[in-house]
């Protein structure tokens, strides 16, 4: 006995070829739809299989043989009692058969939940992978390993392009940007000690004057050190403009009085630590004295990220609006600093510095450029 399967568009056809082929020699044990896989299957048209039993050779001729045998007068009846005993044998013979197929498909149907269940399993240790490789360059370029964790939760069943995606749109929501336009014409400059206030306003009066061809005169409050003074009068030789220095905050109002036609003011104030309330405070009684203002928080890209907060929260005591200058970022690899400082300090950042170059290096801050930029660091090795 015989067990074939044979394959077609559909069962019509297919039971046609068995009829030319075998005649009522076949027996019909299943009809069933082929299965499917991968992309394809939903463009492709199923094939019916149908699985028939049928005698060997051996098997017919013995069965001609035994019919000839028969004496003539007997033929109907033995004919249909070994008919019958034909028939349970072969009976028998399919239960086998059966029972051994439907034992095959269970194996070959466990093997390849099997597989897929190890394919899942790959899938999911390579993405897993992918984000835990994603997830350290981040942390080696600056960015804090708690925000990374934030923009990476959920997304191990997304492709590297998605995640991609997705991180950038979460890089440009913790990221603000504001356009030039909107300074005000009185400009205050505040921030700690060394973070490079004096070299920005210095940078920021060149690209006024040079660039824009704008009227500026420099205010310097900063009159706790002498080589402050002294640094921005060489600036502003070199620029062709003039300075004025306060030395009381209450003369801050009649010296904006007196160059109240020119384009900008901008005010250097002397270096605070966010530490001292009383220095604090000094500065706060400097800047209420101009009711229409531009104020720029200015702080080095090293900025550690959980110093922001308190950096920022200090100064809003002094005054709540102000938006961001991050200098130094040719001083550091860690770039995605800029991300945390964004993300925890909640302003808009108007300029970055990059160098000591008046006034090449500063430029007005583009988040799209700047995460361009970070995202471009990451390479997959």
């Amino acid at each position: 006995m015989r067990i074939l399967k044979l394959k077609g568009k559909s069962e019509e056809k297919i039971l046609k070829e068995i009829e030319k082929e075998y005649g009522n020699q076949a027996v019909i044990l299943s009809t069933q739809q082929e299965e499917q896989s991968g992309l394809t299957k939903w463009f492709k048209t199923p094939k019916t299989i149908i699985t028939i039993a049928v005698k060997d050779e051996d098997e017919l001729e013995q069965d001609k043989k035994a019919i000839e045998e028969i004496p003539r007068g007997n033929l109907v009846a033995e004919s249909n009692e070994k008919l019958k005993e034909e028939s349970y044998e072969v009976l028998l013979g399919l239960k086998d058969q059966l029972n051994q197929l439907q034992r095959e498909i269970g194996t070959i149907k466990q093997v390849q939940l099997e597989d897929k269940k190890d394919s899942d399993n790959d899938t999911l240790k390579a993405d897993n992978k992918w984000l835990n490789y994603l997830k350290a360059k981040l942390v080696q370029l600056g960015l804090k390993e708690e925000i990374c964790t934030q923009y990476l939760e959920g997304m191990s069943d997304e492709s590297p392009e998605e995640i991609i995606r997705k991180i950038y749109s979460e890089l440009e929501k913790s990221l603000r940007e504001k356009e030039e336009k909107d300074l005000a014409q009185i400009i205050f400059f505040i921030g700690s000690t060394g973070v490079g206030k004096t070299t920005t306003l210095a940078k920021l009066t060149a690209k006024y004057v040079l660039e824009e061809h704008k009227k500026v005169v420099l205010f310097t409050a900063d009159t706790y050190r002498i080589a402050a003074v002294e640094q921005l009068k060489t600036y502003a030789d070199i620029l062709g403009v003039e300075i004025e220095v306060i030395y009381n905050e209450a003369e801050l109002p009649q010296y904006i009085e007196k160059w109240k036609h020119m384009d900008y003011i901008l005010i250097d104030t002397a270096g605070r630590s966010h530490k001292n309330e009383e220095q604090v405070k000094e500065l706060k009684a400097l800047m209420k004295n101009v009711e229409k203002k531009q104020v720029f928080l200015v702080l080095n890209a090293s900025t550690a990220a959980k110093d922001v907060v308190t950096i920022v929260n200090t100064y809003e005591k002094a005054e709540s609006e102000f938006d961001l200058i991050i200098t130094k970022l040719d001083e550091t690899d860690e770039i995605g600093n800029v991300v945390n400082i964004g993300y925890y300090a909640k302003k808009p950042i108007m300029y970055l510095t990059n160098g000591q170059n008046v006034p090449a290096d500063i430029k007005i801050f583009n988040k799209d450029e700047y995460i361009t930029d970070l995202l471009g660091r990451i390479s997959n090795e």
